[in-house]
């Protein structure tokens, strides 16, 4: 194999995403790894749900060659980095766990990279894609970019490029991936709530004392104590304020604020003119 020349790609690169370093070095599976805990609040840090699965970057490409030397490159690079011949290659082999992002060819035999970003979403695929086209191919670049693709560089390829926009994709990806698996655990937390605790537990994230909360539902004091104790042990919260983030976190109090908003009626009348037949009344 030869040695990849410092200008394999050049491209085109118009979006921010963060930054991160990823060390890998084969195709294995790595299990265990867990990315930073947060340290903006307890309750956050009860939701860190551990990534399994290092990021991976996915090079589809039937140019033997060229997906030679990027997988070089790639590997020389730090990242773990898998080659595929065909679309049909990867969306039959690849494992769809593992984030990070797919560098792939627009324009190969059989299925097209256009095709294989279509059927992406259906085989359990949600990273981001970077396409790799010729300079006769920007019209059908800039349609992936428009159907969903995080970036697309010319041809040939400039490693440095490739190299920064697979880390910041990967980066995003796994970023992404947590964030989803964090909103699952709230929703899951909510959804073990009795529909009391549910009431009570809207309460008292309002910092409402457990009187104020009895009086509003119409229970004694004592059965506000005993919901809000199970509410503390199922939503794994020490505080009001951690009740109040693992529903905005499960979308359960922006659901009814929105809710609410729907149902508010319409206040039209000081905006609109006065009626000439009311007025001469």
């Amino acid at each position: 194999m030869k040695a990849p020349s410092r200008t394999i790609a050049a491209g085109v690169h118009g979006r921010h995403w963060p930054r991160t370093q990823t060390s890998c070095e084969n195709g294995c599976l790595r299990e265990g790894a867990q990315p930073r805990a947060h340290t903006v609040h307890r309750f956050v840090s009860s939701l860190y749900v551990p990534m399994p699965f290092q990021p991976l970057i996915r090079l589809v490409d039937d140019d033997a060659d060229l997906r030679g030397a990027l997988l070089f490159a790639l590997r020389m690079a730090g990242f773990d980095a898998a080659g595929y011949e065909s679309a049909e290659d990867f969306l039959s082999h690849d494992d769809c766990r593992r984030p990070g992002c797919v560098v792939m060819d627009i324009r190969m035999g059989g299925m097209t990279g256009l095709e294989c970003q279509a059927k992406m979403p259906d085989a359990g695929f949600d990273q981001p894609i970077i396409f790799l086209s010729g300079h006769g191919d920007v019209e059908m670049a800039l349609l992936a970019v428009k159907r969903g693709a995080a970036d697309f560089l010319t041809k040939p390829v400039r490693v440095e490029k490739l190299a920064e926009s697979c880390r910041r994709l990967c980066a995003w990806h796994e970023s992404e991936r947590k964030a989803a698996a964090e909103k699952r655990l709230a929703r899951e937390r909510v959804e073990s709530l009795t529909p009391r605790e549910l009431d009570v537990a809207r309460e008292a994230a309002k910092g409402l004392p457990n009187k104020a909360i009895a009086n509003a539902l119409g229970v004694s004091e004592q059965a506000v104590k005993i919901h809000r104790s199970s509410i503390y042990k199922k939503l794994d919260a020490k505080s009001a304020v951690d009740i109040k983030a693992c529903l905005d976190e499960a979308g359960i109090e922006n659901a009814a604020a929105k809710a609410a908003a729907d149902d508010a009626p319409l206040i039209r009348a000081a905006l609109l003119p006065p009626d000439p037949d009311e007025a001469g009344r």
